[in-house]
C-alpha cells in the first residue's frame, strides 16, 4: 500500500494547476472533467475518484477500483448534493474553509474524501477521492484536496462556458450557412437537401427528415429525408394520425421523444420498411401564418444525452428558414408557371390570328389581286365586260374590309372598353349573324355590370374561342349565349345543337392532337379565377359554362 500524502501533495499543487489550466484547451466539458480527476488523483496520490459537476445537465465521472461500499457513499454525496443544488444555491463566502468530509470504509480500511467544488463562490459540484488505509487525514492533505477541489470547480466552469459560447458560435455559423444556402437558389429541393445535411451535422444525428402535407390526400409525404435509407423514404407517403411527426403536424407542436419505444404515438411502420431503427426523435411542425404545412424532424442524437431544449431551439429556426425558403420556391414557381402560361396562351392568339387570315382577309386579297389581272385584259380585249367584273370586286373588296374589320375586333374590340362585355357581345353577334348560318340567340339577362378591364377582355377571349370552336368543328345551326348573374359571380354558357364530340377522348389528347382551344380556355380561365366547364355529347351538342367571380381582383364597378 501506498503511504498517505505528505507534504509533498501540497508541494505538487502549482504544478496540477498548471496541469489543468492546460487541459482547458479542450474545450469539451465531459472531457475535462475526466482529465481533471486523473490529475487530481495523480496528484493527491490516491488509487480512485469521482467527480461531480451540476450544471444544466449534471456530470458525473468516476475513475478507479470502487467496490460496491465505496459507491453506495459516493452516492449518497452526490444524490445529496445533487438535491440541494436543485432547489437552492449554496454559496460558501471568501475566506471561509471548504467543508471536508471523510469516511472509512470497514471492508477495506479505505478512507473517502469529499469536498465540493467552487466557482468563486458557488458550490459546482463535489469531488470524492479515495485514499488506502492509512493515518487519519492530515491538514496538509485537507489542503491538497480542497485546491484540487477550487482550482476544478472554477476551471471546470470556465470550460463550460467556453463549451457553450463555442457551440453557440457553431449554431450561428450553421444559421448563416443554412441562410445563404436558402437564399442562394430558387432550386427549392437543392436547397432543402443541403439544408437537411446542415442540420444533420449540427444536431449530430444519424438523419434528419423534412415531410410535407399532401392537401389533397391529408398524407405527410417523406419529401426531403437525409441520411442512412434515405432513398428508400423518398416519397413515401403516411397518414396524419401516424407516428409521432403525424402528432406534430396534426397539433401544430414541437416534440421530443429519447424513448421512441415507450412513447405510444411512435409508428413502427418506417422503421420496418426501411430497416433503420429509430431511438429518439425531435420533430416540429412547418407553419406558415398559422398553418402548418409539414413537419421537420432529427433522428437518433449520437451522443448519449439525447435531444434537449437547445436541439429543440435550433431545429425550430431552421424550420422557419426552411418554411420561408418553401413559400419563396412556391411563389416563384408559381410565377413561371403563369408567365409560361401567358406565353403559350399569346403563341396560341398569333397562330390562331395567322390561320384566321390566311383563311378569310389573305385569300380575299388574293382572288382580288387575280380579279384585277382579269379585269385588266377585258379592257384591253372585251371592256365592255369590265364594268360587271368591277362591281364584282367591289363586293369582294367590302368582303375583305368586313373579314378584316371582325378580325381587329376579336383581337381588341373599342367597344369592349367603352361599353363592357355586354356591348361587345351585342356588336360581335351581330357581325356573326351576317355570314348567315348558325343563328345566335343572345340573352343578357338583365347584366349590364363592369368587370375589370383584364377579366373583361379575357372573358370575351375565352367566348369568342367557344364561339370560333362551334361554327368551325361542330356545324350548328343555333349558338345560345346566356348570361346569369348570381351572388357572388357571373354566369356565361354558350350552347350549341352541333356534333358535339368525346370530351374525355379529346381532353386526354389535347396537346398531342392539336386541340390547344380548350387547353387555352381553360388557361385564360385561371388566369381571371374563373371556373370553366364543358358538357359534350356526340350529336348531343355542347355547352360551355364560364363562372367569374364578382368579387376580389375580377371585379371593377357597380352596374352603370
Amino acid at each position: 500500500m501506498s503511504a498517505p500524502p505528505t507534504a509533498d501533495a501540497a508541494d505538487a499543487m502549482p504544478p496540477l494547476l498548471d496541469t489543468l489550466a492546460k487541459l482547458t484547451s479542450q474545450r469539451d466539458i465531459g472531457q475535462f472533467l475526466t482529465s481533471a480527476l486523473h490529475e487530481a488523483i495523480l496528484a493527491t496520490n490516491c488509487h480512485a475518484g469521482s467527480l461531480l459537476f451540476v450544471s444544466d445537465q449534471p456530470r458525473t465521472v468516476r475513475e478507479g477500483d470502487l467496490s460496491s461500499e465505496i459507491e453506495r457513499q459516493i452516492s449518497i454525496w452526490e444524490e445529496g448534493l445533487e438535491e440541494r443544488l436543485r432547489t437552492t444555491s449554496w454559496l460558501i463566502g471568501e475566506g471561509e474553509t471548504l467543508p471536508v468530509s471523510t469516511h472509512a470504509v470497514e471492508a477495506t480500511a479505505d478512507l473517502l474524501v469529499n469536498t465540493p467544488l467552487l466557482h468563486d463562490e458557488k458550490v459546482t459540484g463535489s469531488l470524492t477521492l479515495v485514499f488506502e488505509a492509512g493515518r487519519p487525514l492530515s491538514l496538509t492533505q485537507r489542503q491538497a484536496v480542497t485546491s484540487c477541489a477550487k482550482a476544478i470547480g472554477n476551471l471546470g466552469k470556465m470550460v463550460e462556458q467556453l463549451t457553450i459560447a463555442e457551440d453557440s458560435l457553431k449554431q450561428l455559423s450553421f444559421l448563416h450557412e443554412t441562410s445563404q444556402a436558402l437564399t442562394s437558389t430558387l432550386d427549392l429541393r437543392e436547397v432543402l437537401d443541403n439544408t437537411m445535411e446542415l442540420a444533420t451535422k449540427i444536431l449530430n444525428a444519424q438523419a434528419s427528415t423534412l415531410m410535407l402535407i399532401d392537401e389533397d390526400t391529408g398524407e405527410l409525404v417523406f419529401d426531403i429525408p437525409h441520411g442512412e435509407k434515405r432513398e428508400l423514404l423518398r416519397s413515401y407517403r403516411m397518414a396524419m394520425d401516424q407516428g409521432i411527426a403525424g402528432w406534430v403536424a396534426t397539433h401544430g407542436t414541437p416534440a421530443i421523444v429519447n424513448d421512441v419505444a415507450g412513447d405510444k404515438r411512435f409508428h413502427t411502420e418506417t422503421d420496418a420498411r426501411t430497416g433503420f431503427l429509430t431511438q429518439s426523435v425531435v420533430c416540429v411542425p412547418l407553419q406558415i401564418k398559422e398553418r402548418t404545412i409539414g413537419v421537420l424532424e432529427a433522428l437518433n442524437k449520437t451522443s448519449n444525452e439525447g435531444f434537449n431544449d437547445d436541439d429543440l431551439r435550433l431545429l425550430s429556426t431552421l424550420a422557419a428558414q426552411a418554411v420561408s425558403a418553401i413559400e419563396n420556391a412556391r411563389l416563384y414557381r408559381s410565377l413561371r408557371e403563369e408567365r409560361d402560361k401567358i406565353i403559350r396562351i399569346q403563341e396560341e392568339a398569333r397562330r390562331e390570328l395567322a390561320r384566321d387570315m390566311h383563311d378569310t382577309t389573305l385569300q380575299s386579297l388574293s382572288s382580288i389581286a387575280m380579279r384585277l389581272d382579269y379585269v385588266k385584259r377585258l379592257l384591253e380585249h372585251q371592256p365592255e365586260d369590265a364594268v360587271e367584273e368591277l362591281d364584282r370586286l367591289r363586293e369582294m373588296v367590302v368582303e375583305a374590309l368586313r373579314q378584316g374589320r371582325i378580325l381587329l375586333f376579336e383581337l381588341r374590340p373599342i367597344v369592349l372598353e367603352t361599353q363592357g362585355l355586354v356591348g361587345a357581345l351585342n356588336t360581335y353577334v351581330d357581325q356573326l349573324q351576317r355570314d348567315g348560318p348558325p343563328v345566335f340567340h343572345l340573352d343578357h339577362g338583365g347584366f349590364n355590370g363592369r368587370l375589370s378591364d383584364e377579366t373583361e377582355a379575357t372573358a370575351f377571349i375565352i367566348l369568342q374561342e367557344a364561339i370560333n370552336n362551334s361554327r368551325k368543328h361542330a356545324g350548328p345551326q343555333n349558338i345560345w349565349l346566356n348570361l346569369t348573374q348570381h351572388e357572388g359571380y357571373l354566369q356565361i354558357a354558350v350552347e350549341d345543337d352541333g356534333c358535339g364530340f368525346d370530351l374525355e377522348a379529346t381532353q386526354k389528347t389535347a396537346d398531342q392532337a392539336g386541340h390547344l382551344g380548350l387547353v387555352s380556355m381553360q388557361e385564360r380561365a385561371d388566369l381571371i379565377e374563373a371556373d370553366l366547364n364543358i358538357k359534350s355529347e356526340l350529336d348531343r351538342g355542347t355547352t360551355i359554362v364560364l363562372r367569374v367571380p364578382l368579387t376580389g381582383p375580377t371585379a371593377q364597378s357597380s352596374p352603370a
